[in-house]
């Protein structure tokens, strides 16, 4: 059987079909992006939120931004995509929130959580320092898999400490040692690596 390549010698069939659609600029790329993924999109940008008319227009922002991103960009999975540009939409948008006033919920709580281990900086703008994503990308990648979920889910989607106990059938006060562990195990690797700025 012969293979479809794009114009750039890319499997077509091999692709996320979803990608494909924005390729070809289906006009049901969005609402079909929506339909699979949308539910998901507002529960993340409502964590990080805790607004629903706000997670609502963050998810119409993802799909128009993938509109406007896809070509050029071809991701390999859609769904990571998505949630990468409604992770930042939302926290861009509590970001603006917060300068106008404080307190911001779930999401401000966990980012305050993180101060801590990343002290000289605001603990919001971390993840963009090169050495500190590689040594985080590592660090994950070495915890045992419920440390790495239960990490995860408190501070990139956000969950509550109840929501994670919840999900990981575990006491409250067994996430919050975790958690605490983690981050000092984490802090202890910046130290090891000379990432550290006390």
């Amino acid at each position: 059987m012969k293979q479809l390549k794009d114009l750039e010698g890319t499997d077509v069939m091999a692709r996320d079909p979803l990608v494909n659609q924005f390729l070809s600029r289906s006009e049901n790329a969005a609402a079909e992006a929506k339909r699979l993924y949308g539910a998901a999109l507002r529960g993340l940008a409502k964590r990080i939120l805790g607004n629903y008319e706000d997670a609502e227009e963050v998810e119409n922002d993802v799909y128009q931004e993938a509109w406007e991103k896809i070509p050029p960009a071809e991701p390999e999975s859609m769904k990571n995509f998505l949630f990468v540009i409604c992770r930042r939409r939302a926290l861009d948008r509590l970001r603006e929130r917060l300068a106008k006033k404080r307190g911001g919920g779930e999401a401000e709580t966990a980012l305050d959580e993180l101060d801590d281990i990343f002290p000289g900086e605001d603990g919001r703008n971390w993840a963009s320092e090169i050495a500190r994503r590689e040594m985080l990308s590592r660090f994950l990648r070495e915890l045992p898999q419920r440390e790495r979920t239960v990490f995860l889910q408190r501070y990139w989607y956000f969950l509550s400490v109840r929501e994670i106990a919840r999900e990981q059938g575990l006491k409250e006060s067994h996430v919050k040692v975790l958690l605490y562990r983690i981050r000092n195990q984490l802090k202890e690797q910046l130290v090891r690596e000379d990432l550290w700025d006390e």
